[in-house]
């Protein structure tokens, strides 16, 4: 195994941890910390990120690279969306922020080399009230978490 992949797998394990600390209800068949794990090892796959956005990345990226926004929202909607998190957003990310917890809850972090400036972060309010932005991102969401065996 690369020590590229195993960082991201160490990662993935820290996560999990993580995850097992919130107060999240078990909504549906998976824990937060079994979605984690399922999201991101979905992740390593080429062709997850070419079914969620019908194209191809560039291959020496981190396996998070790119999702985001779809898995954030993909466990902000199977765990209880605005009753438990916030969605948050920067120009060029997008994170859960629970809603009794302080710090960010992001899946995607291994993508960056430095550590991301979570304080430039603020609410997504688009899906409360952009029914077609909600509708594509519900969408894409579902086909990661096909692609992710959470479907």
């Amino acid at each position: 195994m690369s020590n590229k992949l195993k960082s991201y797998d160490e990662a993935t394990q820290k996560l999990m941890l993580l995850a097992m600390d919130y107060d999240v209800p078990k909504i549906g068949e998976f824990s937060l910390e079994e979605m984690v794990y399922l999201l991101r090892e979905s992740f390593k796959y080429k062709l997850t990120y070419k079914k969620v956005f019908d194209e191809t990345l560039e291959q020496n990226c981190d396996p998070a690279t790119g999702f985001c926004l779809v898995s954030s929202y993909y466990i902000y909607e199977k765990t209880g969306a605005d009753k438990i998190w916030t969605l948050m957003k920067s120009p060029i990310h997008w994170w859960l922020q629970h809603k009794q917890y302080s710090g960010p809850f992001d899946i995607t972090y291994t993508q960056f080399n430095e550590p991301f400036p979570y304080y430039t972060g603020k609410p997504e309010t688009k899906i409360y009230t952009d029914e077609e932005f909600t509708k594509i991102l519900r969408e894409k969401a579902y086909i990661l978490g096909k692609q992710a065996g959470l479907e």
